[in-house]
């Protein structure tokens, strides 16, 4: 087991192996609370699509929120683990814990994942004339006849490269904030630190999650033949197969915590971690 720099937070350096399990037990852990859990993500993903109603930081508002609303699943998630009932209100767990302070530094570390991904579409812009950033905000449709394919891939793949390291940093940093009490640069700087350390294993878990997604386009094709030109029927089976996969990825994220991080200095409510 190898300590974080300051030995407020323990990683665990793991396998390649557990990349690979990773993926099925977000399935599993959602077989556990089902009904639960899919709500509760299906009301994270709402309140994210609402929050981009706010007026002038309307577009960036769900890069803002998200760190918050994604300790409020991981609550939901870590319950249904323990053989617990989520509950609806879990969700704001991130503005209820530490007597309503622990919001303000993940409003933060919001801010700055709003910052690098604006900083990585303005540098994707490079390779399509800005094409990408504005399919982001809304702007274009995928198919604008004066934005060849190409320039395209090239430059979500550019986007893609550029934006790795702050996903990283970004990975456990709002746990690290919310359950860990650990200052907003240290926290970025723990979960890049624990990604890099863990790389053979999430390597592993993105091309599982790789392959499932390919697996799932591939049927939706079958789908949309079999069906023809039945939009309603398509989107009746596409929505919950949708919300079902968006669970279960969530639900393994949960697991890559779990697994490398040293949950026996993770307590019930947040407190400082020995």
């Amino acid at each position: 087991m190898t300590a974080a720099p300051a030995g407020a937070l323990r990683i665990r350096v793991l396998p390649a192996a557990s990349g690979w399990r990773w993926v099925p037990d977000g399935f599993r852990l959602l077989r556990r609370q089902p009904i639960a859990l899919l709500a509760i993500v299906f009301m994270n993903l709402l309140a994210l699509s609402i929050s981009v109603l706010v007026p002038l930081v309307g577009p960036i508002a769900p890069l803002v929120l998200t760190p918050a609303l994604m300790v409020g699943v991981m609550h939901a998630i870590r319950s249904a683990d323990r053989g617990q009932m989520p509950t609806p209100l879990m969700l704001l767990a991130a503005f209820r814990d530490d007597d309503g302070r622990a919001w303000r530094p993940l409003i933060v570390l919001g801010a700055v994942n709003a910052a690098c991904t604006v900083a990585a579409l303005a540098l994707a812009a490079l390779a399509d004339d800005g094409a990408l950033m504005r399919l982001a905000t809304g702007r274009i449709g995928g198919d604008e006849a004066v934005v060849s394919e190409g320039a395209l891939m090239a430059a979500a793949i550019l986007f893609l490269l550029v934006y790795a390291p702050t996903q990283a940093a970004m990975w456990y940093a709002p746990l690290f904030v919310a359950w860990h009490r650990t200052p907003v640069a240290q926290s970025l700087f723990f979960s890049l630190v624990g990604v890099w350390r863990n790389r053979r294993a999430f390597v592993a878990y993105a091309i599982g999650w790789f392959a499932i997604a390919l697996a799932a386009s591939l049927a939706i094709r079958l789908l949309q033949i079999a069906l023809g030109s039945s939009p309603i029927v398509l989107s009746m089976v596409l929505s919950p197969l949708s919300l079902i996969l968006i669970t279960a990825v969530y639900c393994s994220f949960w697991s890559t915590y779990r697994d490398a991080v040293d949950t026996d200095a993770t307590p019930a409510s947040p407190a400082p971690v020995a």
